[in-house]
C-alpha cells in the first residue's frame, strides 16, 4: 500500500485502486481512533471522519456506514441512507456487515481492529462493495455474499472486479479454538481446513487466505484481488483486538465512486 502522512497519523491507499478513475479510496491508522463506541479519544472522532474524507475529497455528509454485528448480510446502499451511521453507530445500516452501491457520493465506511475489510469495485460500471468479514462472517460466507449482491443487485460480471483485503491479522495469528474449525468446515466444506494452520500447538484462522478463496471461487481473477501485505497483530500503526483488549479503538476504510 502507498503510505501517505497527514498530521500525527497515516492514511493508506492500494495503488490498484488508486489507478481507477473517479473512485477514492482510504484505509486510516493509529493514533486515529475511528469509532464513535470505543477507543481513545472518541470526542474527536467525527473530527477525523470529516478530515479523512476531506483528504479523500469524498462528502462527509453522506458518509453510510453499517453497524457491524459479526453477520453475513449485505445490502444496497441508495441515496436515501446517505448519511447514515455519520455520527455512530445508532444512525447506521442495521443488522449489516456489508454494502454495495452503483451512485455517486456515497461513500460507504467500515471498521476493523483484526478483522478483514473487502473492498471490490467495478471500475467500468463505478461499483463500489465492502465488506467487514469477521471470523462469523468470513465462516459464513459474507465475501461470497458481497459478490453474489454486486451480481443480483446490478448484474456484476466478477471476471471484471478488483478486490483489495485492508491491513488484518496475520495467518498464523488469530488464534482460535476447534470450534471455529468445525464450524467453518460445515459451512464451507473440507477444503477450508487449509486455513487453520496449527502454530506452536495452537489453532490460527488464516481469515486473510478464507477470503481471497471466497474472491477466488465467485469468479474473480487471482490477478485482480491485491491483499494487504501488513498484519494487524505484528504492525503497531493499527489498532488490534487481540493485541490490546476491548478497549483498543478502530481503524477504518472510506471507499466509494466521486462525481
Amino acid at each position: 500500500m502507498i503510505e501517505h502522512v497527514m498530521d500525527d497519523t497515516r492514511l493508506f491507499q492500494f495503488e490498484a485502486l488508486r489507478a481507477i478513475d473517479g473512485f477514492q479510496h482510504v484505509v486510516t491508522s493509529r493514533p486515529w481512533n475511528m469509532a464513535t463506541h470505543c477507543g481513545p479519544d472518541t470526542d474527536k472522532t467525527l473530527e477525523r471522519r470529516r478530515r479523512v474524507c476531506e483528504w479523500a475529497e469524498a462528502p462527509f455528509d453522506r458518509l453510510v456506514a453499517a453497524d457491524q454485528i459479526h453477520s453475513p448480510h449485505v445490502i444496497r446502499v441508495t441515496s436515501g441512507d446517505a448519511g447514515r451511521g455519520r455520527d455512530g453507530r445508532q444512525t447506521a445500516l442495521r443488522f449489516v456487515d456489508g454494502l454495495v452501491c452503483d451512485e455517486p457520493n456515497l461513500p460507504l465506511m467500515q471498521f476493523s481492529a483484526d478483522c478483514p475489510l473487502v473492498l471490490l469495485v467495478e471500475p467500468g460500471r463505478r461499483i463500489v462493495g465492502t465488506a467487514h468479514a469477521s471470523w462469523r462472517g468470513s465462516v459464513a460466507g459474507i465475501t461470497t455474499e458481497l459478490v453474489r449482491q454486486m451480481r443480483v443487485e446490478f448484474n456484476v460480471d466478477p471476471s471484471r472486479l478488483v478486490a483489495a483485503i485492508c491491513p488484518c491479522a496475520g495467518p498464523g495469528e488469530y488464534e482460535v479454538g476447534e470450534e471455529v474449525r468445525r464450524i467453518a468446515i460445515a459451512r464451507l466444506g473440507a477444503d477450508v481446513d487449509r486455513f487453520f494452520p496449527n502454530v506452536g500447538g495452537r489453532l490460527h484462522f488464516d481469515m486473510r487466505g478464507a477470503n481471497v478463496a471466497q474472491l477466488e471461487a465467485a469468479g474473480v481473477p487471482s490477478d485482480r484481488i491485491h491483499v494487504a501485505a501488513a498484519s494487524t497483530i505484528a504492525d503497531e500503526r493499527f489498532f488490534s483486538y487481540r493485541r490490546e483488549g476491548a478497549d483498543t479503538g478502530r481503524f477504518a476504510v472510506i471507499a466509494g465512486f466521486i462525481a
